[in-house]
């Protein structure tokens, strides 16, 4: 579950872990995991949620992939050039190889030295995230638009290079006024979150390699700490990929709703299908829950809507809860928290067998996705891969 989705009213808990010095952060996570699952609270169960969508899947897939090799790359680079413990194996990254980063002598970096380190670190991220804010979000956005405009059945089956040329065409079409905003939007959003992953893992590798030296740790241990940050990091880019993928992914189809109304068709109703594994927030609010969808928010600051004599909870493109704290949450355009896999589909009264499709996609994507998932944990062991 995401540790988002914890209740406000949730007491705190104070855990003693004894004799942490030895992988830390493994014996944190034992810990924590041995609790949650002690209470009833699984913390592995949000990253379950999958995508219904195979395209989708594979979209993340793509962005995923791209970044963890250049991570393990840049990872290299940074043990040769800093640490002189192995052959740098590409050149993709450039950083300076007359920094030799030794611990056993516990002097800290010079100002120069780190000044050096800082500007090819940050170079080395700016390359490599270069093209992933426009990758979540026009690629998103445009594989949204042209799943809607495909029969059920292939929403669900088509692959992402299947559908590739589609997207390509349809990103050259998102100039409309009608698309202007959530373009921008998405963009701006997806950019957000890459500049602070950048900030984050830039501080976590100077974090790494200050604790390295003032612990006077060794060569070796210094590179096995470096490379268990990688991961993490590696770990922290799956999430953000995941979760704005889906996010816009989701905007695109919500716009092209809005976009295919009949004339005369004043709300747009849509029910939200959660998955399969999905957290409680999400089954009690958007699991099955019919929602008005619109173009602009109310003018008023709420997001309750009264059609007839009925209130709904109204969503539009580029409602989120980002940056919203747990108890504010309220029901999204796109995915509700971190990892989230929830969609919308058009609510049609007699219709209900296009939930019922949704919702044996979601389980069958979770049950393959967990066989992929064990195949892929092999291989990169295997390979020594993050």
């Amino acid at each position: 579950m995401c540790e988002l989705c914890v209740k406000p009213d949730e007491k705190n808990i104070l855990v003693e872990l004894k004799n942490i010095h030895h992988n830390p952060g493994a014996k944190y996570e034992a810990g924590i995991s041995a609790l949650t699952k002690a209470m009833g609270y699984d913390s592995e169960r949000q990253q379950a949620e999958i995508s219904p969508f195979r395209a989708v899947r594979e979209l993340e897939d793509t962005c995923k992939d791209h970044i963890e090799k250049g991570l393990l790359e840049l990872y290299n680079e940074i043990v040769a050039s800093w640490l002189t413990l192995t052959k740098a194996k590409s050149n993709t990254f450039v950083l300076n190889k007359r920094i030799f980063i030794n611990p056993k002598t516990g002097k800290p970096l010079t100002t120069a030295q780190w000044t050096i380190i800082k500007k090819n670190i940050l170079k080395s991220f700016d390359y490599l995230y270069a093209h992933e804010e426009e990758r979540i979000a026009l690629h998103a956005l445009s594989l949204g638009k042209v799943l809607k405009g495909l029969p059920l059945n292939d929403q669900l089956l088509a692959g992402y290079k299947t559908l590739k040329p589609a997207v390509d065409d349809a990103m050259k079409k998102l100039t409309g006024p009608d698309w202007q905003n959530t373009v921008t939007f998405a963009q701006q959003e997806a950019g957000v979150r890459i500049v602070e992953l950048k900030q984050k893992q830039y501080k976590d590798i100077h974090l790494v390699l200050q604790n390295g030296i003032k612990n006077r740790v060794t060569t070796q241990k210094l590179s096995e700490n470096l490379y268990e940050k990688f991961g993490a990091m590696n770990r922290d880019w799956r999430r953000i990929a995941e979760t704005e993928i889906g996010n816009a992914q989701n905007t695109g189809q919500l716009v092209t709703e809005l976009n295919r109304r009949q004339k005369g068709e004043k709300y747009v109703f849509m029910k939200g299908i959660s998955s399969a594994g999905a957290c409680p927030w999400c089954s009690k609010e958007v699991d099955g829950v019919i929602v008005v969808l619109l173009e602009e928010p109310p003018k008023s600051n709420s997001d309750k809507i009264m059609v007839g004599d009925t209130e709904y909870t109204a969503i539009w493109p580029g409602k989120s809860n980002y940056g919203r704290a747990r108890a504010d949450w309220w029901v999204a355009a796109g995915t509700q928290h971190c990892h989230c896999r929830c969609t919308w589909v058009k609510h049609i009264p007699g219709y209900e067998k296009w939930d019922d499709k949704f919702k044996e996609a979601m389980s069958q994507a979770k049950a393959k996705g967990k066989v992929m998932q064990a195949a892929a944990e092999k291989k990169k062991a295997k390979a020594n891969l993050f």
